[in-house]
């Protein structure tokens, strides 16, 4: 069987360092949807200056636009994640905040977040192929949007932007 890897994957793969060769995929009545991943945007708010001393800045995390491109109506989707050097214990689905025009990352940091570990008390996980595993939530997930990403994954850049794989659950 041949895997098609789109040019977009490619080019990230080449020119972003970190980005090994992960997919995860959305089911949905039979149909396998890739999930495009994504890297996040990181701004620095100031906080307040006092005596040429910057105190309280604060790092926020975010994706553009209020929806992700690959959604679904099932509270309880499945997923296909292909993933070739990272484990699964590591990785964890995070529900975004919506704002005005974008999804923000409740806190800057994978573990200040309220994230659901993927292990076998949260997610239903089968073999699916050779290297790679069929997932679905136990519990059924609330209408948003979310994204999965590795806790072990390097950071990219000099904010240590995350890797994600955007969703939304309609």
């Amino acid at each position: 069987m041949t895997k098609k890897i789109s040019l977009y994957t490619i080019a990230l793969m080449m020119y972003t360092p970190n980005i090994s060769a992960q997919s995860i995929s959305m089911v949905s009545d039979g149909d396998i949807f890739p999930i495009q991943q994504q890297q996040t945007q990181t701004e620095v708010k100031p906080g307040w200056k006092i005596v040429d001393m910057q105190l309280k800045s604060k790092m926020v995390r975010y994706l553009w636009g209020t929806k992700a491109k690959q959604f679904t109506d099932n509270v309880r989707p499945q997923f296909i994640v292909d993933s070739d050097t990272l484990l699964l214990s590591n990785m964890v689905l995070i529900k975004l905040d919506i704002k005005k025009e974008y999804r923000k990352i409740p806190k800057p940091e994978i573990q200040q977040n309220k994230y659901i570990s993927l292990d076998f008390s949260t997610f239903s996980v089968e073999a699916y192929g050779e290297e790679s595993f069929l997932i679905q939530p136990i519990q059924e997930l609330e209408k948003g949007e979310y994204i999965f990403t590795w806790k072990t994954r390097q950071p990219i850049g000099e904010l240590a932007d995350w890797v994600v794989w955007p969703f939304s659950i309609q």
